[in-house]
């Protein structure tokens, strides 16, 4: 299996977890009314803190209380009321995961992982199952979409069960990840049409700042960790307002920008649109998505579901494929991967089992 095939496969597991969210959150659920947390500290490396990142303002919304997201090598203490630890590591072997359960003693805690044989899983109080399976590829792709569904519905039914989230706020949300992911397929075909379209430019690609607001930048962060992961070069992100103080100075021939646009209603939409222009008047390698009914080629046509919380299940496609796509065509498909499984061998970044596997 290679990165482009864990892609293709996020369709159907999108519709899938979808429809067994029921059973998938009953534990969760459970969990939640034991402890009747007042804040919920999602803790998790990589790719997996990326979509905690992504997940952690939905959370927040239907649930109405704090969630936070911190690396493991942050957490000392958590402090704050009746908090719920949830762990994520998608291969369930990260060691600085696994060592973070000595500093959260008294807190309830939950493991989530991707992986059934996981050493994390039986390092929590409760193991919950993220439904995507294991990616021998290296760097995440399904991983990333189907961790920040995953939060998402526990949230989600735990909301809807306890009254926190009316029948109307509910309802809204599922024909919302419906429409995600039913526009899936077209999204991912689009997206791999845009990069073969593009793929000149995008084999040149030397230094790239990935811009988005809110929701955006979020899927910015993971956006520019592919692009690190596997065309070996510099990649950064911004927030949208943050990167006009300062960084836009250092624009130059050789930076190329993704711009991950908001919602059309929002009031930088139009306004993130004058600084794609600006940077392409320094250099022609910069890109954008979520611009509706763009005619330049440099535009990636994603359709959007038109909520918030969905734009990382659409933006983040374009990345990802660029990731699968491009590598293969300088050379470097598997350098990366390579590079990571050296490090490892000197830094203990995986727990092994007993075949010596990742």
């Amino acid at each position: 299996m290679e990165m482009l095939d864990y892609i293709r496969e996020q369709p159907l597991l999108f519709a899938q977890v979808l429809e067994d969210r029921l059973a998938a959150a009953a534990p969760f659920c459970r969990v939640c009314e034991a402890v009747q947390p007042t804040r919920i500290a999602l803790i998790a490396s990589g790719t997996s803190r990326n979509a905690a990142l992504a997940a952690a303002p939905f959370m927040e919304w239907v649930l109405g209380i704090e969630v936070t997201v911190q690396a493991p090598s942050q957490v000392q203490r958590l402090h704050g009321g009746r908090t719920l630890a949830i762990v994520i590591s998608q291969g369930g072997n990260s060691t600085n995961s696994l060592a973070v359960f000595d500093r959260l003693e008294g807190v309830p805690t939950i493991a989530m992982t991707g992986n059934p044989y996981g050493h994390l899983n039986k390092k929590g109080d409760h193991y919950i199952a993220i439904p995507c399976g294991e990616e021998l590829a290296g760097p995440k792709t399904k991983g990333y979409t189907i961790t920040i569904l995953t939060l998402y519905l526990l949230a989600l039914e735990y909301a809807h069960q306890s009254g926190r989230a009316d029948a109307a706020q509910y309802g809204g949300c599922l024909a919302a990840l419906r429409a995600a992911a039913a526009a899936q397929a077209g999204n991912i075909q689009a997206a791999e049409e845009w990069v073969s379209a593009n793929q000149e430019s995008l084999k040149h690609l030397r230094t790239v700042y990935l811009v988005g607001k809110k929701q955006g930048m979020q899927v910015a962060a993971e956006g520019a960790l592919k692009l690190m992961e596997t065309l070996l070069i510099p990649a950064f992100s911004f927030d949208f307002e943050e990167f006009l103080h300062g960084p836009a100075s250092s624009l130059g021939e050789t930076v190329s920008g993704i711009y991950l646009l908001p919602p059309p209603a929002d009031a930088d939409y139009e306004r993130m649109q004058r600084l794609v222009q600006y940077h392409r008047g320094v250099c022609p390698a910069v890109y954008t998505v979520g611009l509706c009914g763009g005619r330049d080629g440099r535009d990636c046509p994603v359709k959007a579901a038109g909520q918030w919380y969905t734009q990382p299940f659409e933006q983040i496609l374009p990345m990802q494929l660029i990731s699968a796509v491009i590598p293969p065509l300088l050379g470097i498909g598997e350098v990366g991967f390579e590079r990571f499984l050296r490090l490892d061998a000197i830094m203990n970044i995986k727990q092994k089992n007993a075949r010596g596997m990742l």
